[in-house]
């Protein structure tokens, strides 16, 4: 059967069903709604031609789109095997160039390398920082290990103001500055976090030719001293100042009145305090003769030092004769 043939059925069966409706509409309605159905009629007639059209239309574009890519396929195929120098059918067009105004093209630049940005501006701050605080750090002319364990080490200041009385500006920044490094070596604390943490501030800095002098007392570690006069860490210099009962084998003894009041230290001041020297010799960070400089310099401190406190002290004790 033809679609015309379908089509007029199914009008003769709407008109039909119109008709058979027709009884029971009023007659005063029957216009309107004559007319109402007539619409509806053209309405679904006109919805039909243009989905009919909309399709051929969207065949007719997919046969023509098949048809272009074929031909595409058939240029560049040619292209490929040399056949052709240049296709009229294919044509390489260049990306559309967008401008961006100042503030777009930053927008877009901070987007895409925001991470790198921060880690650049991170990583210069570090090095910046590391820098200032190298140039503008004031560095000590000379280093003072302290191990012992006595009221002395809340003294660090008195003790460091006192060496640097004696001290040349070694390293030529301009300063005198001397600095005490606190590193107990004796036993009297169940605290053995914190012997563990002294312990290793007195092995690190052993191990560099800068440290020279070394406070201690009769309680320091044995290590310091031993029967055995050619293992001792520290140089016996006594025989250098045997006029100055202050300088022992164990380097020059701290006490009696005079330092008490350089240290500002008078109740209960411990009288077992010495300063001694450390022999040079080959370190991990430097070579015996770097260490035997240093050591030079630490001895013309020590001996106007050890002259200081003989006259002083001397002094003081005449006085409280008087």
């Amino acid at each position: 059967m033809s679609k015309n043939n379908v089509d007029k059925n199914s009008d003769r069966a709407k008109k039909t069903d119109f008709d058979r409706e027709k009884s029971l509409i009023p007659e005063d309605d029957y216009d309107y709604e004559r007319k109402r159905f007539e619409d509806e009629e053209r309405a679904y007639e006109r919805y039909q031609r243009e989905l009919l059209e909309y399709n051929e239309r969207q065949e007719q574009e997919r046969k023509d789109y098949e048809k272009q890519l074929d031909s595409e396929k058939i240029e560049l195929v040619k292209l490929k095997s040399g056949v052709i120098d240049k296709s009229e059918i294919i044509k390489e067009e260049a990306p559309e160039v967008i401008k961006l105004s100042k503030k777009e093209w930053l927008k877009n630049f901070w987007w895409h390398n925001k991470i790198i940005i921060i880690l650049i501006i991170f990583a210069i701050a570090v090095v910046s920082y590391i820098t200032y605080d190298s140039l503008s750090r004031v560095k000590p002319d000379i280093k003072v290990m302290m191990t012992v364990n006595n009221g002395l080490v809340n003294r660090t200041e008195e003790v460091a103001d006192y060496f640097e009385r004696f001290c040349p500006d070694i390293n030529g920044d301009g300063e005198v500055n001397v600095q005490i490094l606190s590193a107990p070596l004796t036993e009297n604390t169940d605290d053995y976090v914190q012997i563990q943490q002294y312990q290793e501030i007195y092995l690190a800095n052993m191990q560099t030719g800068e440290i020279i002098f070394i406070l201690t007392d009769d309680k320091t570690d044995a290590d310091i001293y031993s029967d055995n006069e050619s293992d001792n860490l520290l140089s016996d210099v006594s025989s250098d100042f045997a006029d100055n009962e202050f300088v022992t084998n164990k380097g020059l003894s701290l006490r009696g009145g005079y330092i008490e009041d350089v240290f500002k230290y008078h109740t209960n001041y411990p009288q077992d305090i010495y300063l001694g020297m450390r022999e040079p010799l080959k370190t991990l960070k430097d070579s015996k003769a770097d260490m035997q400089k240093n050591y030079d310099k630490a001895y013309e401190i020590f001996k106007a030092m050890a002259e200081d406190i003989k006259k002083n002290t001397r002094q003081s004790d005449k006085q409280i004769e008087q």
